[in-house]
This record gives structure tokens, C-alpha cells and sequence, in this order.
């Protein structure tokens, strides 16, 4: 997969000052730009993370074999409710899981993370169905990146593809919605979107680019906050506006965290009079205990073999974590664990045992087990070299951990979101840093 890595190191390495001075200058671009993070500049490797087009084609392959398993995931939570306590969903969320939504994607949108060795195997870290979001992550730093003295030589030797995630999406909303009006819903004449997430939580650099990308292509478009919609005669409004499709940016968590004050929202929901995309029953694969039902007897029988040979290859051990059978194994191989929380975002309380002494993880796992965290076999790390800057700007080449995102739109591979970090748990939270993914031809 890397074998780019080495080539555009070596070039670093030859090229010193060079590629010094030009990442002092992005820096500045970077600072400058669209490209942030929770108000901040974002956090970005030099070298951009490079594809061959066979990587692409096995990204393709991965996304139409994981979805197999996704749908049958929903199916059997949706036919036999026997297993729907291994998600241990509130009442409340069942019922709204249960909705029809009317057109085919189970999952309209999603970023699939995984780690990508050199020998091509896989394992998933996570399924994000819910919000996902940092398309303005990767595309902005990309924008910055092709224009780096340390890529220039190479863009003279290949052609470079890159991905585009807003005008595909925006197409995907209208196959999507062709698909709910041919159901037997009334089709608007220009549709009003919304992009829905609580404003002080959201993306608000990629969701006015959403916004844009709609009315360019013909859509009314608003960002609006959930608890200023009302509900009228089976349909939601924003103010005496009616909405015909709800782009969901917010995540199942906030929605039940703040249950009681968006009954408007729940019952626009429940009349399932408005194209909601993607529906609450993204939550079945977007929870950190799917990969826990995955693991769940009472929802393996209902696999074939070929998919639970699947599951086992590339979707790690996990478990509730409590005070079991197996608690002592996982005190006495902490290298081998990882814990995390059940519904947090953005890798808040995940701890890998490797990066702990043996005092502290056993107190990390008492926590855990007071709060429901999962356990989880630790995947092995996926590596590529990249550039480091220490504080003095001094450049070194290292050892990346990466963790590899797939966009999938309406069930499509449509672009590829790479992150990488020094330490073993990928996110912001522990000094991780995004890549700008292309593919060289």
C-alpha cells in the first residue's frame, strides 16, 4: 500500500531547507484557510497520504463486502426483536430505530475507519453512521497540499486523483429522495433542505458548504438548529416554511440527551412524512456495541458462515467490559486490549492498554467497568512514514500510526480520509494529525 512513503521522504531528506521553508509557508495557508477543526487551524502532516489506483479498487471492494454486513446487521435487528437487547437501546430510541424511512440506503452516509496493511488485510476500528462529518478536513488541506515543494517533482511523473465530497453527496440527496417520492410521498417542486445539527456542535466551514453546494444545485437550503423546528399536521417546519428533507448531521447521542425538549423534532420523526437522511436506524452500526452484537451469540445464528468467517477476519473482539470470566486476562495482557466508551465522538475516553503502565490500566478498567465501557482486541498499528516537525521546526521522518476513512454516500465509495498519529489511540485528543488523501496514477 505505502510504497510512496519512502520515495517522498527521500526527497525530504535531499531537500531540507526546502521543504522547511515551504511547510513554514503552509502553515501560514493552513492558518488562512477553511481547514479547521473545532475553531482551529487543523493539524496536518506535510505529505499527503498516497493511494495507487489498486488501493482504490480494494476500497471498493471493502465498502460492498462491509455493506453486506451492515444491511444484514439492520435486517436482523429490525425482523427479531429477541437480539435488540444486545444494543441496549432505551425504549424511546427503539421506537424511533423502528421507523420506516422509505427509500433503499440503510446507511445514506458514512466514514468507515479502518487500518490498511501492506499486504492489503484490514481490520475496522469503527463504523461512524451519525454525523459523520470531516470532508472540510480533506478537502481544503488537499487544496493547500498539491501546491507543496515537497510533492512538485512527483506531480510531474503521475497524474493525481483526488476526491470531491460535496457536488456527490448533493447528487446522492437527489437520487435518495427520487427513491422516497417514488414510495408514494408528494415530491416539492424545489425541495427545502435542512442541515440539521445543534449549532454550537456542529461543522459550521463544511456545513455552508453543503449549504452552497444545495442552492447551486437547485435545493432551498437552511442550517438549522433541531429545537427550532415545529411540527404541524404530520410535517416539520422552520418557522412557516416546510422542510422536505433533513440532512442529519446530529448525532443519535444529542438527539437523546435532549430528548424531552425536541418533541417537535421526534414527532416529525415518527410521521415519517419527511425525507429524514439517514434515518435512526443508522445507530444499530454507528453504537461501539456493534461490533460487540457482531461478537453476540444470540445475533451470530443469524449470519451464514461466509459472513461470520468475515466478521471474524476483519472486525476485532469485543466485549462489555465487566467483571467476568475474562476480566484477569484482560488485567494480564493489557498490550492485547483497548477500551472505549459506548457513544462518545471523536475518541473521548479510549484508552489502548500498550500505552499504560500496569498500575494504570487496572484503574483505567475499574472506571470502565463502573461506566459500560466495551473492550476490544487492539489491532494491530498501520504504519507509514511521514514527516515530523519538532518545536523548533526541525524536520524528522517517523514512524505514523494511520487509520484509514472511507466516505461512503448512498452505499459509493466517494472519497478516502487518512489520519495519523505518534501514539496508538488516532484523534485529536492525542496529538493526531489529518492527511490529504490522493491517488497517484
Amino acid at each position: 500500500m505505502f510504497h510512496w512513503d519512502k520515495a517522498l521522504t527521500d526527497y525530504a531528506k535531499e531537500h531540507p531547507e526546502l521543504v522547511k521553508e515551504d511547510y513554514k509557508k503552509l502553515l501560514k495557508e493552513v492558518s488562512q484557510s477553511k481547514a479547521v477543526y473545532k475553531g482551529k487551524p487543523l493539524p496536518f502532516l506535510y505529505y499527503p497520504c498516497v493511494y495507487s489506483q489498486d488501493d482504490i479498487e480494494r476500497f471498493e471492494t471493502i465498502t460492498k463486502d462491509i455493506f453486506k454486513i451492515v444491511n444484514k446487521s439492520i435486517d436482523i435487528y429490525m425482523k427479531y426483536p429477541e437480539v435488540r437487547p444486545v444494543w441496549g437501546f432505551s425504549k424511546s430510541l427503539e421506537s424511533l430505530v423502528l421507523i420506516p424511512h422509505d427509500y433503499h440506503a440503510n446507511v445514506p452516509m458514512g466514514r468507515f475507519d479502518f487500518f490498511y496493511y501492506p499486504d492489503g488485510h484490514y481490520q475496522f476500528c469503527e463504523l461512524n453512521t451519525d454525523g459523520t462529518s470531516a470532508m472540510n478536513e480533506e478537502t481544503p488541506l488537499t487544496d493547500i497540499l498539491l501546491k507543496s515543494e515537497g510533492l512538485k517533482p512527483f506531480l510531474e511523473l503521475y497524474q493525481v486523483k483526488r476526491f470531491e465530497l460535496y457536488e456527490s453527496w448533493v447528487d446522492e440527496v437527489s437520487n435518495i429522495y427520487d427513491e422516497f417520492v417514488k414510495s408514494g410521498h408528494e415530491r416539492a417542486e424545489k425541495p427545502y433542505v435542512i442541515i440539521m445539527d445543534f449549532i454550537a456542535k456542529g461543522s459550521p466551514h463544511e456545513f455552508e458548504i453543503f449549504k452552497e453546494t444545495f442552492i447551486e444545485k437547485g435545493y432551498d437550503c437552511d442550517i438549522v438548529s433541531p429545537e427550532t423546528l415545529s411540527y404541524k399536521e404530520g410535517h416539520l417546519y422552520v418557522k412557516d416554511k416546510k422542510v422536505d428533507i433533513v440532512y442529519r448531521r446530529l448525532v443519535t447521542r444529542d438527539l437523546m440527551e435532549a430528548y424531552e425538549d425536541l418533541q417537535d423534532l421526534v414527532e416529525g420523526i415518527k410521521a415519517n412524512k419527511t425525507c429524514f437522511i439517514g434515518s435512526m436506524k443508522t445507530q444499530i452500526v454507528h453504537t461501539k456495541k456493534y461490533f460487540e452484537a457482531l461478537h453476540h451469540p444470540l445475533v451470530r445464528k443469524y449470519f451464514s458462515e461466509s459472513d461470520l468467517e468475515y466478521i471474524d477476519a476483519h472486525i476485532p473482539f469485543t466485549a462489555p467490559l465487566v467483571k467476568g470470566e475474562n476480566y484477569d486476562e484482560y488485567m494480564d495482557n493489557k498490550d492485547s486490549y483497548i477500551i472505549k466508551p459506548i457513544d462518545f465522538y471523536a475518541s473521548k475516553g479510549v484508552y489502548a492498554g500498550y500505552e499504560h503502565s500496569l498500575e494504570k490500566w487496572k484503574t483505567l478498567l475499574e472506571e470502565g467497568v463502573k461506566e459500560g465501557y466495551i473492550i476490544q482486541k487492539y489491532c494491530k498499528k498501520s504504519q507509514h512514514l511521514n514527516l515530523y516537525f519538532d518545536g523548533n521546526q526541525d524536520l524528522h521522518v517517523k514512524k505514523m500510526n494511520t487509520i484509514t476513512g472511507l466516505f461512503v454516500y448512498n452505499e459509493k465509495l466517494k472519497g478516502v480520509f487518512t489520519r495519523a498519529s505518534l501514539n496508538g489511540v488516532i484523534s485529536d485528543l492525542n496529538n493526531g494529525y489529518s492527511l490529504s488523501s490522493i491517488v497517484f496514477k
